[in-house]
């Protein structure tokens, strides 16, 4: 495997997971929307600002 492959893989299973924990939260549906759509649009950038602004709970 290609390292450019394993990249792309590790992002998409990152970025899957933000999705995931973002829907299960118990955030505002708005807030949601946007985090997932941040994440959707820019994939590294959405999730490190996920990582260290997104909700918690």
């Amino acid at each position: 495997m290609s390292f450019s492959l394993l990249l792309g893989i590790s992002i998409l299973v990152t970025d899957m997971f933000a999705i995931v924990k973002i829907i299960n939260s118990s955030a505002e549906i708005g807030r949601k929307y946007l985090w997932v759509f941040l994440i959707c649009a820019f994939p590294v950038l959405g999730f490190i600002l996920w990582l260290f602004k997104g909700p918690k709970n």
